[in-house]
Order: structure tokens, then C-alpha cells, then sequence
């Protein structure tokens, strides 16, 4: 797994949320957004020790246990709302299990950040042979033929491709946005 992508799936994304809630123009943090900023901190440690260290993730939890765990954090912090609609029983290998997390956060993580929309839909369903992750919004979506300076798309894509995964990002301008892995 690509220490890259473990950083910018982990530690990146808690130091944003910080970054965000720290910003000189903004009102004085309250005492409930500092006791979320010092948890950010602390699993962005947490997140660049298991980066550096390359642990495997727990391998007995089911992936929808999994993702309902990581997605309600995820939107918690980003202040989005989340329909989850996961099938239970699939079973994959530790590190598709994994890739479908860090996916489905660098998803709704983007939603929040970029699309303006309120609310995210996560489902994971059988399809035939396959499991299949989407993740979806209605907001103001993007050009996908557009490069963008960020790491999110092309980090969500190598963690697919590297397990075997195939990705598919759809959106457009006023359409919102999908992602769909298949595996």
C-alpha cells in the first residue's frame, strides 16, 4: 500500500479539517470545537504512526461495520449529512476491505469539502460476483476532463487499481457526483 496514499487518506485530511477549524478569519474556536480539533490531532497521530508503520487493518471486522464506522465519522466532522444503505455479509480480503474505507472517506471527505451539498449516500451491494461501493451527491459536481491540483482522485483510483478494484468517478457541472468501485 502506498505510504502516499496513507498520508494523504489519514493524516491529510485530519490536518484540513484542523487547518479549517483554525483559520485566522474565522470566530473564536468554542469549547466543543477544540475537545473535536484535539481529537483530529490525535488520530492524525495515530494515523501517520500506523502510515510509517504499515500496520494491516483489523482483520475481523465485517467491511460494513467498517465503512458505517469510518462514513459516520468522516461526515460528523465535515458537517454533512450520510445515508448508509449496506448490505451485510460480503465478504472481502483485509485489504479490499480497507481500500472500500479509505475510498468511501476520501468520497464523502470531497463531498463536503467541494460539492455544497448537505447530504452523501454511501451503499455497498452485491452485484452478481462483485461487491460494489457508490458514493453519491447532488451537489454543484465538476468536470471530470479538468486536471486538479488535488491528490484525492488519483489517490482514490491507485488505492482501487491496487487491489484489483475497477473505479469509475462520474459527475458534471450541476449534477452532481459518483463514485463506483467495483470488486
Amino acid at each position: 500500500m502506498s505510504c502516499t496514499r496513507e498520508l494523504h487518506d489519514g493524516v491529510a485530511q485530519e490536518l484540513a479539517y484542523i487547518y479549517r477549524n483554525l483559520d485566522p478569519d474565522a470566530r473564536e474556536p468554542d469549547g466543543d470545537t477544540v475537545s473535536r480539533l484535539r481529537l483530529a490531532t490525535e488520530r492524525a497521530l495515530i494515523e501517520s504512526r500506523r502510515a510509517v508503520h504499515a500496520l494491516a487493518p483489523e482483520r475481523n471486522q465485517a467491511v460494513e461495520t467498517a465503512l458505517a464506522e469510518a462514513a459516520a465519522e468522516i461526515a460528523e466532522r465535515c458537517r454533512i449529512q450520510l445515508d448508509l444503505d449496506l448490505v451485510p455479509g460480503i465478504r472481502l480480503s483485509p485489504a479490499r476491505s480497507e481500500a472500500l474505507v479509505r475510498i468511501a472517506c476520501e468520497a464523502i471527505t470531497n463531498a463536503a469539502r467541494h460539492s455544497g451539498a448537505k447530504r452523501v449516500m454511501l451503499r455497498l451491494e452485491r452485484d452478481g460476483a462483485l461487491a460494489r461501493l457508490r458514493v453519491a451527491d447532488k451537489g454543484r459536481g465538476f468536470d471530470t476532463t479538468v486536471s486538479s491540483n488535488g491528490f484525492g482522485l488519483i489517490a482514490m483510483r491507485e488505492r482501487a487499481h491496487s487491489v484489483g478494484a475497477e473505479i469509475r468517478i462520474c459527475s458534471a457541472p450541476g449534477r452532481g457526483s459518483e463514485v463506483d468501485v467495483a470488486v
